[in-house]
């Protein structure tokens, strides 16, 4: 068995392990509770939904803002659409939360070429990683504040915050030294691909100039771009704290603030784990407990959480089969 085959059987196995982990949850704690809790919902699902689309809108706006810093422009409703598409194919593809990362430049190959599309998520993604960081520093420091976070979970907080730091700050400076240079050290003793990437070596090199001018011109738009994904961040904790109020717990969104930040460093713990199924659940299961709730509660917010992400990969999944071979307008290729 190849490389190749090797890690799709191992991904397919983890997606496995995740949906067995969703279902026994459901099992543990009772599908008639689920049923109960969810039944509050019906036309608060709406504002749940357009709480989910703004912070897609505002992860498209920070993608746009990078990619039409130096390269070829395109609206934010070009990138909206592509990023619902994008996260549609993270939950259904079992590629640890990157394979629809990796189809956004993909899908935009035809309109905007690969060293700048590639570059530009590149980028993106990081800023990402970089505001779910600072998220999370940010709910845990004003838990702490507020005394809302238990001590049992500070340490093991701290120590994903940390890890999180070292991965991005490796990654960052990956990019920053030429990815191409990299490659090539890493696979000196597979000549398949020495040669594959020998052969594209115009190419990388130019993905790594592409890279290094968003990393040293683009300071100010990085850190706009960086607001947008927090603010996106935000909106989630909001989306908790409206959720628990409507299934009857009086909290404040200092708390949902806690609760969101905690379910994001378990999900960072458990990010190979494809579409994070289980995981997330269980997560919110293990928090709400932690703060006293019903684990029927914390299962509940997962389940509804869960609801939403369906509702956007149906929509993305429909974009993705509507605009196969996707194009600009000239309205699109001349916006800011």
């Amino acid at each position: 068995m190849n490389n190749w085959g090797l890690k799709k059987n191992i991904k397919l196995i983890l997606s496995l392990i995740g949906f067995i982990f969703f279902f026994y949850l459901i099992y543990r704690i009772g599908i008639d509770t689920l049923i109960f809790n969810i039944s509050f919902f019906g036309f608060w699902f709406i504002p749940i939904f357009f709480l989910g689309g703004i912070w897609i809108l505002c992860q498209a706006k920070a993608w746009n803002i990078i990619q039409n810093q130096f390269f070829r422009r395109a609206s934010i409703f070009f990138f909206f659409r592509l990023r619902i598409i994008g996260d549609a194919l993270n939950n259904v593809l079992p590629s640890a939360n990157l394979g629809g990362d990796a189809a956004r430049a993909y899908l935009i190959r035809n309109n905007i070429p690969l060293n700048e599309g590639i570059a530009g998520v590149f980028v993106d993604k990081t800023i990402e990683f970089i505001g779910g960081m600072l998220f999370t520093a940010t709910g845990l420091l004003v838990s702490f504040l507020f005394s809302y976070i238990p001590e049992s979970l500070i340490l093991p907080g701290l120590i994903c915050m940390g890890i999180t730091f070292l991965g991005i700050t490796t990654l960052i400076i990956l990019q920053l030294n030429g990815l191409y240079k990299i490659l090539l050290k890493i696979t000196s003793f597979i000549p398949s691909i020495q040669r594959f990437l020998k052969n594209r070596e115009t190419q990388f090199r130019s993905l790594d100039n592409n890279l290094k001018m968003l990393y040293t011109q683009a300071l100010g738009k990085m850190v706009l771009a960086l607001a947008f994904h927090f603010f996106a961040r935000i909106l989630g904790a909001v989306e908790v704290l409206l959720i628990l109020r409507v299934l009857g717990i009086q909290t404040n969104f200092i708390e949902a603030l806690f609760i969101s930040a905690m379910v994001t460093i378990i999900n960072t713990i458990f990010f190979l784990m494809p579409g994070q199924w289980g995981i997330t659940e269980g997560a919110f299961v293990v928090v709400l407990k932690s703060l006293g709730y019903p684990a029927g509660i914390g299962l509940s917010i997962g389940i509804i959480r869960r609801i939403r992400k369906l509702f956007f990969v149906g929509i993305g999944l429909f974009f993705l089969n509507l605009g196969k071979g996707i194009k600009l307008s000239n309205r699109s290729q001349n916006a800011d």
